[in-house]
């Protein structure tokens, strides 16, 4: 199977859950595959390439004293003495996130990646996976429909999210994982696919892409909001409808949710029509080097709305503190 059938096979039909990927295989993903995918690249190689160096992702540096092996797939950065493997690094990158956590992000992030490019028994692993019939850990019989069941409402609620403005912008998908029906709130984006939460799991299934909202859908706003997931949003929305003059600019804004700050980059053709943008990325490392990102590719256009809800992680914890709902 070549290289794009792998990958439309796999975002097709991968679910975030351990049992599709051991950590074992996780460890597989190349580190600079993934340091790459976030846009950061070595600035020199030693050893046939074996040895790549890079400005440190962890701190302010300019003697590029971050090393990675390309072979035992580890990393070090001298300036703190921290390293390790591929998930030691999300969590140093995530600000400490715990270990899980660090597990969903990178299994996430493997649908966004060339899997053709994977040196390591990774992508000989998807490859074999491909080439059988779809395995019952994978995500089956979609359904998707209105929001309605009592759980997920209630979940939303203990976020902070009451069930008209849930049920305003969000879905509810059916799905089989091993023969077993599950259900989880759907938030489509503009390719089709969906991230899912449920108090049990947060995953996402088909394309990984921005999702956009528009205040008149014919037509675009001057300005814009972005934010890192569609929690995020609905925080906003209900912000906005308390009235929060603090966070919510007082003009209307189209908005545009990432989904996952590692296509950053990808959301910048959708970002760049309007004349400027309000970031309302997470207080974490990763939402940090997006919202610099976005500022370097947009200069004086960019409002980064992240310092007006610390020292909360993200706009949804700052929501549930602060008693609007």
């Amino acid at each position: 199977m070549s290289n794009s059938g792998v990958n439309a096979y796999f975002n097709s039909h991968f679910i975030k859950t351990y049992n599709t990927m051991t950590i074992e295989e996780l460890k597989m993903i190349p580190i600079k595959d993934i340091l790459s995918h976030m846009g950061i690249e070595p600035v020199m190689s030693r050893g046939g390439g074996e040895q790549l160096m890079y400005n440190s992702p962890l701190r302010p540096d300019r003697n590029a004293s971050f090393s990675v092996n390309t072979r035992k797939n580890i990393w070090m950065d001298f300036g703190t003495n921290r390293g390790g493997t591929v998930i030691d690094l999300v969590v140093a990158l995530k600000g400490d996130c715990t270990f899980s956590e660090a597990v969903s992000w990178l299994e996430e992030q493997v649908g966004g990646l060339d899997i053709g490019t994977f040196e390591g028994g990774i992508g000989r692993h998807l490859e074999n996976q491909a080439s059988k019939q779809p395995d019952k850990t994978f995500l089956n019989n979609v359904r998707v429909e209105e929001l309605t069941n009592p759980s997920l409402l209630r979940y939303l609620e203990s976020r902070g999210i009451p069930a008209d403005i849930g049920q305003r912008y969000c879905k509810e998908a059916h799905y089989t994982v091993r023969d077993r029906e599950y259900f989880s709130i759907a938030f489509m984006n503009i390719l089709g696919g969906m991230e899912l939460r449920s108090k049990y799991f947060k995953g996402c299934h088909g394309v990984k892409a921005v999702s956009i909202d528009r205040v008149v859908k014919s037509q675009r706003t001057p300005t814009c909001c972005v934010f890192e997931g569609f929690m995020d949003f609905l925080s906003y929305r209900v912000l906005e409808e308390s009235g929060d003059c603090e966070l919510v600019p007082r003009r209307p804004c189209d908005c545009i949710i990432l989904n996952s700050t590692s296509i950053t980059l990808k959301a910048i053709p959708f970002i760049d029509v309007y004349r400027c943008a309000y970031i309302f990325l997470d207080n974490d490392h990763a939402g940090s080097k997006s919202t610099a990102a976005l500022e370097r590719n947009f200069a004086g256009r960019v409002h980064d709305m992240s310092n007006k809800f610390m020292p909360f992680n993200d706009l949804n914890d700052y929501l549930m503190q602060s008693g609007s709902w």
